[in-house]
């Protein structure tokens, strides 16, 4: 059957309801539309790994940086001990601090006092003024020094003594002063500001002798040492020569303290 044939048969087509170029602008458009929110999809991927490059630093993985702990407090220096006792030559350079330190604690305390020959024995040889007289003595290890001294009108004598106050081990020593049993009519214990152990007292043996006395505890609490005033001039048992001694009970103890604390820096 032919085409013509069909088409008597059927009939002439109906004319088309269908606007076409309306749906071809349709189809067009929506072509249109799907491209530009592929385009905007697009785009905001882009941005979005752009705003994940920024906040993470460029996409890798990057540690947390590392917390450090607090520096520790460094603990305090144990204190040093400028005493020398085991060769010749320590023992020297501990005579001369000794003699530096009291010298100098002297002149800040008891400014104008004067340092004067003192006899210890008749007929020894003098020793020129301006210095103490130091010495060592080797049992135990101690280091000594006397001299008279001058100032407010009067003289006499003052002593200084350095020595192992620690009898751990067997070692020879002789122990801080204590109060207890001194037979002395005035003795304390106190603390300097420092916090070194200060035992001060007055003795009062008789014939009209004073002394003050201060014994201090150094920071190494393994010596002592003992600064003493007395109003006699001369070797022991020389009579008194001025009622009380040239220094004050409270310069012997500045000076004792001054010269334990310059022994232990």
């Amino acid at each position: 059957m032919t085409q013509e044939m069909l088409d008597r048969l059927i009939g002439a087509a109906p004319p088309s309801t269908v606007d076409l170029d309306a749906v071809i602008v349709r189809t067009r458009r929506k072509q249109r539309f799907r491209r530009a929110a592929a385009s905007g999809a697009a785009a905001l991927a882009v941005v979005a790994v752009v705003a994940g490059v920024t906040l993470t630093g460029g996409g890798e993985h990057r540690a947390d940086p590392v917390v450090q702990p607090p520096a520790a407090t460094p603990s305090p220096a144990a204190p040093v001990s400028l005493i020398e006792e085991d060769t010749p030559a320590g023992r020297e350079r501990t005579l001369g601090r000794l003699r530096v330190a009291l010298e100098a604690a002297t002149e800040k305390h008891a400014a104008g006092t004067k340092w004067i020959y003192m006899p210890d024995v008749p007929g020894e040889k003098r020793d020129p003024d301006g210095h103490p007289r130091m010495w060592l003595d080797k049992d135990p290890v101690s280091f000594e020094g006397r001299s008279g001294i001058t100032g407010q009108g009067r003289k006499g004598g003052l002593y200084v003594s350095l020595r192992p106050a620690g009898c751990s081990g067997g070692r020879s020593c002789r122990p801080l002063y204590e109060c207890a049993g001194a037979g002395v009519p005035v003795c304390s214990a106190t603390r300097t500001g420092d916090g070194l152990t200060l035992v001060h007292y007055v003795d009062e043996p008789g014939k009209g002798w004073v002394f003050y006395g201060a014994d201090v505890l150094l920071r190494d609490g393994e010596h002592a040492l003992a600064l003493s005033a007395v109003n006699y001039f001369g070797g022991d048992g020389s009579p008194a020569v001025a009622p009380v001694p040239v220094l004050t009970r409270a310069q012997v103890d500045a000076i004792a303290t001054d010269v334990a604390l310059a022994l232990s820096e």
